[in-house]
């Protein structure tokens, strides 16, 4: 599976920058987060698109059936029907951006970039 970068929507996204919440090739990575010193101690994560081992983790609600959907607004991964429960209450939180989860997984390097 191919992640594109957020930035030049060509290449394939390599890392994953959580300061600003964006996929980027590594020509890309490598601009912006060269314009100044505060840019540069954004924490990037290096994506991989190739693990067969991938698990897909617990929905952060329920903590028992696996999490599809990331709502970016409650910073929650959510199973189907906690989705459901949670985003069909009113017309404010039924506008949340939420993502299907694709099976690309961070790679845990434990170190800063």
């Amino acid at each position: 599976m191919r992640i594109q970068c957020n930035l030049c929507e060509a290449a394939e996204a390599k890392v994953l920058c959580c300061a600003d919440e964006a996929a980027l090739c590594l020509a890309c990575d490598q601009k912006v987060h060269a314009a100044n010193k505060l840019v540069r101690e954004h924490q990037r994560l290096p994506l991989s698109s190739s693990s067969s081992s991938f698990q897909m983790p617990k929905c952060d609600i329920c903590q028992e059936t696996c999490g599809f959907f990331f709502c970016l607004e409650d910073r929650a991964l959510l199973c189907r029907k906690c989705d459901v429960a949670i985003h069909t209450v009113n017309s404010l939180v039924s506008r949340h951006q939420r993502y299907l989860l694709t099976g690309v997984e961070l790679l845990d390097i434990g170190t800063k970039n």
